[in-house]
């Protein structure tokens, strides 16, 4: 690649991550206004700090996001603690395509697979979102009125049977913010749903643990 290929190759990244932050704001402004109109009549979230049960599932980031993730952690984390997320990347992915594969292919739903057995989020520490500030626009968005573990799966012995009751009306608001960041990729002419991967996948390329880890994914169930 020549010098001014790269350059305009970085252009590109802080052109996606730019929009990707205004996207993240503009999506918790519309958030908090959606938020403080419904607690006008009487509805309110249920989620809170320490509630991780959605966060043992797969969580699917653009590429804009993950570089915007990436810039805020090569920022704001020490050496140490980059090296630890790297590790808990890497049993990630290890799983993910060891055992996970195995238990999907055995007939096991991909979403209890990785609930029951799987590693959590390699963002999850202490059952909060180390990266809360730059999370992603699909944790930003999740919002549920019912009982917090109504949210575990069958399996777990702490399950409230009763149904997952989500904010609707916050996927509406959001959804301007959201669409914000499609149209930067579309507008650098890439195909949006190409940019979509796991947020491991996705750090793991971007943090030059493994390039294109995505390519040993399991196959969709």
């Amino acid at each position: 690649m020549g010098s001014k290929d790269a350059e305009r190759a970085r252009a590109l990244v802080r052109d996606r991550i730019e929009v990707a932050r205004a996207a993240m704001a503009a999506c918790d402004e519309a958030i908090d206004a959606e938020l403080a109109e419904l607690a006008t009549r009487g509805v309110a979230p249920t989620c809170s700090k320490g509630c991780a049960h959605c966060c043992r599932q797969e969580i699917s980031v653009t590429r804009a996001e993950a570089e915007a993730i990436v810039g805020w952690i090569e920022a704001a984390w020490t050496p140490a603690a980059r090296a630890a997320l790297a590790d808990r990347i890497r049993t990630w992915l290890a799983w993910y395509r060891t055992e996970g594969r195995e238990r999907v292919a055995g007939g096991q739903p991909r979403e209890a697979a990785l609930y029951e057995h799987g590693p959590q989020c390699v963002a999850l520490q202490d059952d909060a979102c180390s990266i809360y500030p730059a999370r992603p626009m699909m944790c930003r968005i999740h919002f549920v009125r019912s009982p917090p573990d109504a949210c575990r799966q069958k399996a777990d012995p702490r399950m409230v049977a009763a149904p997952v009751v989500v904010l609707p009306s916050i996927h509406r608001v959001t959804q301007p913010a959201i669409l914000r960041i499609r149209a930067e990729i579309e507008r650098q002419g890439a195909d949006f749903m190409a940019t979509v991967h796991l947020l491991p996948e996705w750090l793991a390329h971007l943090l030059k643990i493994e390039q294109q880890p995505w390519l040993s994914a399991p196959p969709p169930a």
